[in-house]
């Protein structure tokens, strides 16, 4: 993808001209007339680099800074000023600039600065991404020893050294992207790349390009040569995490690729090699996508060669302590402390619980009560203080609430719950969860920021 660069000066031709600047050394450019603009567009769209006048109306420059660091706080913002001293300079550097310009602006300057500054932040999110992978390498396994996981485990190791396509089906939560890259890790192909693609969150319109590629010019955008998903899992496993995301054209497209092996770039006739092993993943009921035609019967018999069922966790209950003791010293890695305690008996009620949300919904529990009360035995009693709303259910059925407190209080405590399920449910896809909630995306947006409930994903990811 093209760095994005904001552009906040209240001098309409300094903008146009930084702006057509940066637009062809290939960057993608959004401007402010404001600070208090740059603030609002900036909460919409973030930018991989700010470029920031000091001096405008309204709030000022510095001002400016310090609220689109409160949004994220590592974005590098490069400072300029007309009227530029050694005290503004050192201000801004104190504040947290990246870099400090004095007008007129030498381009040549501004072009080094910006380079250096995208590539810092570049290496900044990788660094970011390096280690989530490795907190997830450390739990890569399906925790528990009950006989529905185990014959899923056996499963997975019978067809890892072949390179038959795998399906694996499931609900949220169950724990597909964990046994995808088991799979993988326990194949041939285990020191090549295993490359994600996840469906959902890529437009139809943008497929194409993702999947195979494009050389530079190859469509209005196509500012740089890009490599494409199958091109990066070259003798390795490309994971395609909800399958039927993907559009009936990029569907029979996929399916010619995996029968010649061959890939072409957009923009670019000539073939290349494409060996990739494809595990694909849904947790859509896959005869209810063939009779409504979203899924392609070829398509979908060339996927189904070897099928594996995730089982739900209430499916296998008896692993539930095992799991619990795992995550709970995951979440002590992670927020510090030592691991929460759960007594027997809090065990025994969450094992009558249904975790319509599988582990991604115990996972949030015990991040709970690790917040709440950290180091302590959850007991029955204190348990129940937790999440009145999501608690639970007591041996027999019964579900207690706390009715105290205030109805406003109530209802907002109601309404993140309620709003958390949902997004779960839908692992976090913002437009299938307002689909199903019958909201707007743009409300559901505004709910996420006013509950902090984007925060509690940040953590559990």
């Amino acid at each position: 993808m093209n760095a994005r660069i904001m552009i906040v000066d209240d001098e309409k031709p300094i903008r146009e001209s930084l702006q057509g600047l940066l637009e062809d050394e290939g960057y993608a450019v959004v401007c402010a007339a404001s600070g208090e603009e740059a603030v609002a567009r900036f909460r919409k769209q973030p930018a991989d680099c700010i470029i920031l006048d000091i001096w405008m109306p309204g709030i000022d420059g510095l001002e400016a800074m310090n609220r689109l660091r409160q949004i994220d706080a590592d974005v590098p913002v490069i400072v300029m000023s007309g009227h530029a001293t050694i005290d503004t300079a050192v201000r801004a550097t104190r504040q947290g600039a990246y870099d400090f310009l004095e007008k007129p602006l030498s381009s040549e300057r501004l072009l080094i600065l910006l380079r250096n500054a995208v590539e810092k932040r570049r290496l900044e999110l990788e660094n970011v991404d390096l280690k989530q992978n490795m907190q997830m390498q450390s739990r890569q396994d399906l925790i528990g020893t009950g006989p529905a996981i185990q014959q899923v485990r056996e499963l997975l190791k019978r067809v890892a050294p072949t390179d038959a396509p795998v399906l694996l089906l499931g609900e949220h939560g169950t724990g597909k992207r964990v046994a995808a890259r088991l799979l993988h890790g326990w194949s041939r192909r285990a020191d090549a790349a295993f490359v994600e693609v996840n469906t959902a969150s890529i437009p139809e319109s943008r497929m194409e390009s993702e999947l195979f590629g494009h050389e530079k010019g190859a469509f209005t955008g196509a500012l740089h040569t890009q490599r494409g998903r199958f091109e990066m899992a070259h003798h390795g496993s490309l994971y395609f995490d909800e399958v039927c995301e993907l559009g009936l054209g990029t569907q029979a497209k996929v399916l010619r690729v995996l029968q010649e092996r061959m890939i072409q770039r957009l923009g670019n006739p000539a073939p290349m090699a494409a060996d990739v092993r494809l595990i694909a993943a849904s947790s859509r009921d896959l005869d209810r996508e063939l009779r409504d035609e979203r899924l392609r019967e070829d398509f979908y018999y060339r996927l189904n060669v070897v099928t594996v069922r995730m089982p739900a966790l209430r499916e296998r209950i008896e692993d539930l302590p095992d799991i619990i003791d795992v995550l709970a010293a995951e979440q002590a890695r992670l927020l510090g402390g030592v691991p929460v305690r759960f007594s027997q008996e809090v065990i025994a009620t969450m094992q009558a619980y249904p975790w319509s949300g599988n582990l991604r919904e115990l996972r949030n529990y015990i991040e709970r009560c690790h917040i709440l009360m950290p180091g302590d035995e959850i007991t029955p009693e204190n348990m129940l203080a937790l999440d009145p709303f999501r608690q639970p259910s007591q041996p027999g059925g019964a579900r207690r609430v706390d009715f105290s407190g205030s109805f406003h209080h109530a209802r907002d405590h109601f309404e993140r719950s309620f709003l958390l399920h949902h997004l779960e449910k839908n692992d976090w896809n913002i437009s299938r969860t307002a689909a199903d909630i019958g909201m707007e995306r743009s409300q559901l947006h505004r709910k996420i920021r006013a509950f902090d409930l984007a925060q509690s994903e940040r953590k559990k990811e």
